[in-house]
């Protein structure tokens, strides 16, 4: 497996200064940038919730809390699953 790959990143001091200000940014620089990427990466569905846990630094249940936090949601649940599980439990209540 190959080892962590170095990218060096140069902000505006306003965006830095925005980054350095989040209330999920606790640490350094560098890991508050990496939990913005990881919500980021998460959003657009371009990793699953464990790696985008990993790369925060976090467990996937402190990512899921932080995800909640920001405003998203760490798991899919459509409308029609919610309907599956009502039926279900109101079977199993027979």
């Amino acid at each position: 497996m190959l080892g962590d790959v170095a990218v060096e990143l140069h902000l505006p001091p306003d965006i830095a200064a925005t980054l350095h200000n989040q209330p999920q940014a606790e640490g350094t620089d560098e890991e508050a940038l990496r939990v913005a990427l990881a919500i980021g990466l998460f959003a657009q569905q371009a990793i699953t919730l464990a790696k985008a846990a990993a790369l925060a630094g976090m467990s996937r249940l402190e990512f899921g809390a932080l995800l909640r936090r920001v405003g998203f949601h760490a798991y899919e649940y459509t409308e029609t699953e919610y309907r599956q599980d009502l039926q279900f439990g109101a079977a199993s209540r027979l």
